[in-house]
């Protein structure tokens, strides 16, 4: 699974670097490609000095300074629906490609809100958070304790709060001429922007900035780790020895180099995300939930996770480019997320074939 965890974590982390940049240049002034360099630099210099010691110890501080974000644009979000006259975004809302309304249970909207849950919940609750605390702890107490504060974390400040943003976005900013507001952007990733330049005190603007930042670089720094944690660690099998120290900082290096390339290349986000979290609900989320699971076939684990890779990559191509269509309901072939689910079936496919081979 380590290709699989390099290659997603790669892209992540170049467009959060992107997302970063993208969301800075307007308050700073600067040209986003300038500001791709300089924090793909910071990041790039203590992570790879301080290695995984450094991104522990500032993602100690940059946790509590997410949070406060987090929480501060919640508060926003209210504030702003309490100055409309409903107090709440309206509800017959008309999806902006399908032009269907939101309140239909199989609208693409709500398809695409369903199958996003089935993307992101499996691979991202099963892949870093448990995989790096799993292999960090100094014992099984220790790697519980991780795993229920990032359950929490999860819960709360990646779960429940920017929903709550994003349906409080829906009625400050509505659509306009059935096209989203360009203060929030065309895939809604200045949301947060827009709702600091609308209702927030200057004061606290310039505070929103510093978390801001906080947030990108701890993403970034973690994505850069967990790149060269598979890729030192898993694939190259380094050692602690001199040598050992050596290919693992130049593993780092060459992660927030490579993230750096890929930000400066980036226009788009959503492919991204969709891809690159169905890869790791695909392909590593049942091998690593397998680790506490007992009588689990270990060749059907190999074949599952092969199979979700490679499965997910090909209907990613064959749905882009309409083959899929015709063999999928019309709610979900109008959300082009299909493919996600023909990868999670390619690999409960190979998991089966895997236990049957002899």
């Amino acid at each position: 699974m380590a290709l699989a965890l390099a290659l997603v974590f790669l892209v992540w982390g170049g467009a959060e670097i992107y997302v970063a940049a993208t969301l800075l240049a307007p308050q700073l002034g600067m040209p986003v490609k300038a500001l791709i360099l300089i924090i793909s630099l910071v990041v790039g210099a203590y992570a790879t000095l301080g290695g995984f010691r450094a991104v522990v110890a500032t993602d100690k501080l940059q946790y509590v300074i997410v949070a406060l974000y987090i929480l501060a644009m919640g508060w926003l979000a209210i504030k702003g629906l309490g100055s409309l006259d409903s107090g709440l975004p309206p509800a017959g809302l008309v999806g902006t490609k399908s032009g269907v309304g939101w309140t239909r249970i199989l609208s693409p909207g709500v398809i695409t809100i369903l199958v996003t849950f089935v993307a992101y919940l499996p691979g991202w609750l099963f892949e870093t958070d448990l995989w790096i605390r799993v292999q960090a702890a100094k014992d099984d107490a220790a790697a519980r304790r991780g795993l229920a504060l990032a359950g929490i974390n999860a819960f709360l400040f990646v779960g429940l709060l920017p929903m709550l943003i994003g349906v409080a976005a829906l009625g400050l900013f509505p659509l306009e001429s059935g096209l989203y507001p360009a203060a929030v952007g065309f895939e809604g990733d200045a949301i947060f922007a827009a709702l600091v330049a609308g209702y927030a005190p200057g004061w606290l603007a310039g505070l929103v900035a510093v978390g801001l930042v906080a947030a990108a670089m701890s993403t970034i720094d973690t994505c850069a780790n967990v790149v060269a944690l598979s890729v030192a660690y898993d694939l190259l099998e380094v050692n602690r020895r001199r040598s050992g120290r050596q290919w693992s900082r130049l593993s780092t290096a060459g992660a927030v180099a490579a993230a750096c390339i890929f930000a400066l290349n980036t226009d788009s986000l959503w492919d991204i995300f969709y891809l690159s979290s169905g890869v790791l609900t695909a392909a590593v989320a049942f091998p690593v939930a397998a680790v506490f699971l007992p009588g689990v076939n270990p060749r059907g684990l190999v074949w599952s996770s092969r199979a979700g890779l490679v499965g997910i990559i090909l209907a990613y191509f064959l749905e882009t480019r309409g083959f899929l269509a015709a063999w999928e309901p019309a709610g979900l072939a109008a959300t082009g997320l299909g493919f996600i689910l023909w990868g999670i079936l390619a690999a409960a496919i190979g998991y089966l074939l895997g236990t049957l081979y002899k």
